[in-house]
Parts: structure tokens; sequence; C-alpha cells
């Protein structure tokens, strides 16, 4: 892409960008792709913080290479990538002062979201981050009657207080 090309600021011309774009790639990873079952499987499951824990203490994606998918998503005309830097499962693939429960806490040691931005900014494509508003991770995240979150029926968090304003903040921060 050259400077024309770059994503304008505005809602409209942003969204017009993204219609002439048209060719992009969404990277759907992290702890959830270890059980291979999908990003859901945590709350299909009713996975318990503990049980899940076990793809965290695993965690070391040796064939990470965001500079080959960058190559070749420009080579096949792609105009911008997504990734997802932090999934319902609270999981972050960045480093933060505000959580452990990151990709650079585990085996791997290592900041995928930078990484992956600085390959896809070299190859000249748009840089996209998916950031979810859910977290089962996060204590102060209702657990007990969210539709989604796995511990949604566990009796042991009838009546539990979260305070979701502290959740605000973490989000925030």
């Amino acid at each position: 892409m050259t400077g024309g090309d770059r994503v304008p600021e505005g809602r409209g011309a942003r969204t017009e960008w993204f219609m002439r774009s048209r060719f992009g790639m969404f990277i759907h990873w992290g702890l959830c792709v270890i059980p291979a079952k999908g990003e859901w499987i945590r709350s299909q499951a009713r996975m318990t913080e503990e049980a899940y824990r076990e793809y965290f203490e695993s965690f070391d994606p040796v064939d990470f290479d965001p500079r080959e998918w960058a190559r070749l998503a420009k080579k096949a005309g792609m105009k911008y990538a997504v990734l997802t830097a932090k999934h319902h499962d609270g999981f972050c693939l960045f480093d933060s002062a505000l959580t452990d429960y990151k990709s650079t806490a585990t085996k791997a040691g290592r900041d995928f979201v930078a990484e992956y931005v600085e390959a896809f900014r070299a190859e000249d494509l748009e840089v996209g981050l998916y950031y979810s508003l859910i977290d089962w991770h996060q204590p102060d995240y209702p657990h007990y009657g969210d539709r989604h979150h796995p511990q949604r029926d566990d009796a042991a968090w009838l009546g539990h207080h979260h305070d979701f304003g502290r959740y605000l903040d973490y989000l925030h921060g």
C-alpha cells in the first residue's frame, strides 16, 4: 500500500476504505487453539479456570512466524490483517502491567502482538487488533447467570459480588 491507500480518519471514510480494500486476514489465535475445538470451547464445555490452566502452562508456539504470514498476505493481495489480541478467555497475546495472564508470562515469553504489528507494518499492510470486552479470566467480570461465561451455572458463583467498576478499569487500562 502506498500513502493514498492508508486508512483515513473518520468513520465514513474508514468504512469506504474497508469496502474498497476488501481482502484481508483475520488471525484468531491464542490459548483456545490448543484443544482444537474452537474459540468457544471453554464456554461450551463449561471449563473451570483450573481445567483451562493446562493450556496456559503449555503455551509455547514455536512456529509463530508473523513475517512469513505478512509476506504471504501481501503476495496474495491482502490490504490488512486483524489479530485477536485478547479473546473471551482473557488471555493476552501482549505484555500488560494489569495481568499475569499473558503470553510474556508463559514458556514462550513473547509479546506476539508486537511481533505481528512489526511484521505486517514492514510489509506495508494495515494492522488491526481484536480485543474482547468479555473476559472469563478476570475475577470482576460477572460469572453466574452470564449466558456465555463457563461458570454460568456454577452455584459457587451464585451471589458472588463482582466489582464491575473495577472490571471496567481493568478493561480500559
